[in-house]
């Protein structure tokens, strides 16, 4: 949105601040009445959209050290504004300059507070915040600033008390559109945040996201936060497949992911040790049927190429540590291929990670 030219000519309300400031006898009251006034002419600029003049006003209260955002106007509408519509002007005139980061800091130096006792709003206020917030995860977005859209999203209405109505779930659109651009740019950390947090709060997940995120998780070596990733997803039911397999038969879907083959395998073995480690000529080797299962909802990509799907089975043997020997058997009536995973490479791998595989993978 343009400004009109004026917004190239000084501010008085900023020379009228300064001299008051320079008084010898300054006093709070004093300080108090310039902020007053300084809210007046913010909103008179604000309704002008003479961005740059209010910005200007903001800068004066923080250079003079003016807290504003507990005050009130003194002329107008402005004398009855809530504290939450206050810093929505102020928001809005960072915003509308360019200025994200002031923006966001405004938020901030207010603990994001939206309604509260000492300073109640109406609805109006409240939809308002809303709309600010997210134009900035929007903004932020953009720029690819993911702590900061994190930030912002855990502030939005409905996760803190407001007069207005807010559902959490309404937000998972947002939510997942963050979350899919922070894992494909391989900010990991902050991808595992955003998901707890929406966990926590009963946001809807993306599956595919959640399953983007467990495969950048694992080829990036965080193995610890990928199976942590992975068991969030078995108690959401987002691999309800896997339930009720035989005992030493394991079925793997043809759309997971090499990762996700591999973290189905561990717990697979894990819950078959006691058939893995029985005495030499009494143990057998377990077996893996590669499930046709095309679906769109597994695979973003369309149909699976089955014969790929194979590889990444084999690739998944490999990304083990240590690694895990898989040999075709046969391929069984539905067409599906059958393979037989080794079992002296299985006892090596329960040897060598068994304290930690039947703390992560006992819970199912």
């Amino acid at each position: 949105m343009k400004e009109s030219v004026d917004d190239s000519l000084d501010v008085p309300y900023c020379e009228f601040a300064d001299t008051i400031f320079k008084h010898p006898q300054l006093n709070e009251v004093h300080r108090t009445i310039v902020g007053t006034i300084g809210i007046s002419v913010m909103f008179f600029y604000y309704r002008k959209e003479l961005w740059q003049k209010g910005r200007r006003v903001l800068f004066k209260f923080r250079e003079l050290k003016i807290n504003y955002k507990v005050l009130k106007g003194i002329t107008g509408q402005e004398i009855f504004a809530s504290r939450c519509a206050v810093v929505n002007v102020a928001v809005e005139i960072f915003l509308m300059c360019g200025r994200l980061n002031s923006a966001v800091q405004t938020l901030k130096e207010c603990d994001w507070i939206i309604n509260s006792a000492m300073g109640p709003c109406d609805k109006m206020d409240v939809l308002k915040r809303h709309s600010l917030l997210c134009t900035i995860v929007q903004e932020a977005l953009c720029k690819s600033m993911y702590n900061m859209c994190f930030e912002v999203l855990q502030n939005l209405p409905g996760f803190k008390e407001s007069k207005a109505e807010f559902s959490v779930s309404q937000y998972n659109v947002l939510f997942n559109k963050v979350l899919s651009s922070a894992v494909s740019n391989r900010s990991l950390s902050i991808s595992s945040t955003i998901v707890e947090f929406m966990v926590l709060k009963k946001v809807p997940i993306d599956y595919l996201n959640l399953r983007e995120l467990i495969a950048a998780l694992g080829h990036s070596g965080l193995w610890h936060k990928a199976r942590d990733q992975y068991k969030c997803a078995l108690t959401l039911g987002f691999y309800s497949i896997l339930d009720g397999y035989m005992k030493n038969i394991l079925y793997i879907p043809s759309f997971m992911s090499a990762v996700e083959m591999l973290l189905t395998i561990e717990r697979f073995m894990v819950s078959n040790s006691s058939i893995i480690k029985l005495p030499d000529g009494c143990s057998q080797n377990l077996q893996i049927i590669l499930k046709k299962i095309f679906k769109e909802e597994h695979n973003s990509k369309g149909k699976d190429d089955y014969h790929t799907a194979a590889e990444r089975l084999f690739e998944a043997s490999r990304l083990s540590s240590p690694k895990l020997f898989i040999k075709h058997l046969t391929v069984n009536n539905s067409g599906e291929q059958v393979y037989t995973l080794d079992n002296n490479c299985c006892v090596k791998w329960l040897n060598e990670n068994i304290n930690w595989a039947v703390k992560t993978w006992s819970f199912h």
